[in-house]
């Protein structure tokens, strides 16, 4: 059985907790829709880039201790996020091979376990746990509970517990206990299965042990299924520290900022893929995609758009930058 309880220095409380602050990666984002629309949003609170090589994925099926794990690639930049989408792209697939969403699609930022018998990891439904760990096994968030009392027959977790419920189950009036949040049989109160759970923005660092009882209203909101436009950006009280400035590693230039006349020049020592702009909501307005193996893009501002915003740019490398602007 894995061990899930990291190994602790015996320091000041308050200091070994503030030091776990926006300091590591954390799961940002759930995504469990229909069919094969399933995404994990990875968030980088740190004002560092991090090399995602050194990290795995992992899923624990159906309250087993059984990981199925996969190693993650590329780099996450700082104030950044990365998805990773299952890799089901075939607009002909059928039955376990349906296609994925072509809005969840466009969202990745890379496609894992095309497929299910080689790695069962991007796989998760509503009864099974997924861990971010690093490759020396250190558990560096984990989403949900990893084993019992969750069963394979339990449907997932919900926002209600310790209550008895009466339904109709083939016209026959059952009643059923909801302890421990785990929604059993009543599969319309499950929050982990069917929805789209974005982290709150107060949470700073990852889940490190696992929980006696997963608490889904604590950590984690919900929107509805097959909801997609809050992949790709993430709100997290980390930010207000300061948000990373891109042009500090000299890869991307995004001025003046402030705009003055609602125009802003993006530049970048490598070649521009797209340009995103993102209000302060979160919400997604604007995507610019260059084919042209440019390292330059001036963009103007629709008469809408003031105040603070965000522009993240994505480099041929397929890293990603993410800068504040202040529009007046």
């Amino acid at each position: 059985m894995k061990k899930l309880l990291l190994s602790a220095l015996f320091v000041l409380p308050f200091l070994s907790l503030f030091s776990q602050d926006c300091s590591d990666l954390f799961i940002s984002e759930y995504v469990e829709g229909s069919g094969n629309n399933k995404a994990i949003e990875l968030y980088n609170p740190t004002n560092n880039p991090i090399n995602l090589s050194d990290y795995y994925l992992v899923r624990y099926r159906n309250g087993l201790f059984t990981p199925d794990k996969i190693q993650l690639g590329g780099t996450i930049a700082p104030k950044s996020t990365f998805v990773a989408v299952l890799d089901k792209r075939d607009p002909g697939g059928t039955g376990q091979e349906i296609m994925v969403d072509l809005a969840l699609q466009a969202k990745a930022d890379t496609f894992l376990c095309p497929v299910y018998d080689v790695n069962k990891m991007m796989y998760f439904n509503g009864n099974d746990a997924v861990t971010l760990e690093k490759i020396t096994g250190d558990i560096v968030d984990i989403f949900a509970h990893i084993g019992p009392p969750m069963l394979e027959d339990d449907e997932g977790w919900g926002s209600i517990t310790d209550t008895t419920i009466t339904y109709n189950s083939g016209g026959v009036p059952t009643q059923y206990t909801i302890s421990d949040y785990i929604v059993g049989p009543l599969f319309w109160l499950c929050w982990t299965s069917d929805n789209t759970l974005i982290r709150k923005s107060s949470v700073k660092n990852g889940v490190k042990t696992n929980p006696d009882v997963f608490v889904v209203t604590t950590e984690w909101d919900s929107i509805p299924e097959n909801t997609f436009d809050s992949l790709g950006f993430h709100r997290c009280d980390c930010n207000t520290s300061g948000i990373s400035d891109p042009a500090l590693d000299k890869k991307v230039r995004i001025y003046p900022n402030p705009s003055l006349n609602r125009t802003i020049t993006i530049t970048g020592e490598d070649f521009i893929t797209s340009i995103e702009v993102i209000d302060i909501t979160g919400r997604l307005t604007d995507v610019i995609e260059l084919t042209g193996r440019e390292t330059g893009y001036t963009y103007e501002f629709g008469e809408r758009m003031h105040g603070i915003c965000f522009i993240r740019v994505r480099m041929e490398d397929n890293s990603v930058y993410t800068e504040r602007i202040f529009i007046r």
